[in-house]
């Protein structure tokens, strides 16, 4: 018996069927060359049973949407025109909806949070929360018509519209195994910890890609940026010869003071340029005059830049007799840094303000 596609082959009873068109390929070899081509044929193809489960579930949430539809119409209608005595019409039962639209909203999260019951729980008692303020404006509504009876049955519309979706959507909802439950919340926050990051990261990109392109404000921002974070380095002061400046200036104060005093002479000039030294006193001046005219070739002397630490510490010492090492040390490190070394240069601060204020013995004649 020829098998065609309108006996189909071994029909099992019980079994549906249907036609459907399906290609196979066919290949035709002449002189040892292939050629294929697809060639559609109807065939009879056995259909799985019915899924009674499924139709019952669509036909459920079909009547749970025209219900919603129909219970959203008379919220719509009732809170419409409680509203319309003191709003515009058009507004009053626009702003109806909202009541419906809020616990289906509500309904809707609690479904997704099906798994978190913390979170599945606040939704719900949102949603439950709309319900009744929905419910409790039909009501009111048919109290100032006089028909509290019908406002009563009225506002349990929206009661059987969600009472409706509360079922449909328990047949998804499965009561998880604490531990099951906590491996579940924990994938989820992986994958939102994720999925942040790759958000922040993304905003981050498109911010420097703004300052990038930006105008010459954002150019000046990161101008000023880049050089405040560069370190700033102070050239280091060299101090080695410090201690032999210092000596040789203390001696040289200790000769000038022991040697007897010269009659007054011009001063000869300086190799430097220098302001003229003061004229001579005259001759019954004595010694304090002596004494003078050599404080002011010392200072006609002294050479124009930075004074040397000893002079440093002489001029804190005459103004400051009484003022502690710590203190003359700050002084003399402000001006002249302490050379990398500080406990070498405090040493040496030190030592230099002992000599000078060493008491000198008199020589006799």
């Amino acid at each position: 018996m020829t098998e065609t596609p309108q006996t189909p082959p071994h029909r099992q009873p019980g079994v549906r069927y249907k036609r459907d068109k399906v290609q196979r390929p066919v290949t035709t070899v002449i002189d040892g060359k292939p050629s294929t081509r697809m060639v559609t044929e109807e065939v009879w193809v056995a259909l799985p049973p019915r899924d009674w489960d499924e139709i019952i579930r669509r036909g459920a949430v079909a009547v749970a949407i025209v219900v919603t539809l129909l219970a959203a119409a008379g919220t719509v209608a009732s809170v419409g025109g409680l509203l319309s005595r003191m709003l515009h019409p058009g507004v009053s039962y626009a702003t109806g909806a909202v009541f419906t639209a809020s616990w289906l909203v509500c309904l809707g999260i609690e479904h997704i949070e099906r798994v978190d019951a913390a979170r599945a729980a606040r939704a719900r008692g949102a949603g439950w929360a709309m319900l009744v303020v929905g419910m409790g404006a039909v009501i009111t509504y048919g109290a100032v018509l006089h028909q509290l009876p019908a406002g009563i049955i009225g506002s349990f519309l929206d009661a059987a519209a969600k009472g409706l979706w509360w079922l449909i959507m328990g047949l998804d909802r499965v009561k998880l195994d604490p531990d099951v439950a906590h491996w579940v919340a924990d994938q989820e926050q992986r994958m939102a910890g994720r999925y942040l990051l790759g958000v922040r990261l993304g905003r981050l990109n498109r911010r420097a890609a703004q300052l990038h392109g930006g105008g010459s404000e954002f150019q000046a921002a990161e101008a000023i940026l880049a050089s405040a974070a560069q370190p700033q380095q102070l050239p280091a002061t060299d101090t080695s010869g410090h201690d032999r400046e210092v000596s040789e200036s203390v001696s040289g104060q200790a000769d000038a003071s022991s040697a007897p005093t010269p009659p007054a002479a011009p001063v000869p000039p300086p190799a430097t340029p220098t302001p003229p030294a003061q004229p001579a006193p005259p001759a019954g001046a004595g010694t304090s005059g002596s004494s003078q005219q050599q404080g002011a070739q010392g200072k006609a002397l002294r050479p124009v830049g930075p004074p040397s630490i000893a002079q440093t510490i002489r001029d804190v010492l005459s103004a400051e007799p009484k003022i502690s090492d710590a203190d003359l040390i700050d002084r003399v490190k402000a001006i002249h840094g302490d050379g990398g070394d500080p406990v070498k240069f405090a040493a040496t601060v030190t030592r230099t303000r002992h000599r000078i204020e060493k008491p000198r013995p008199k020589r006799t004649a």
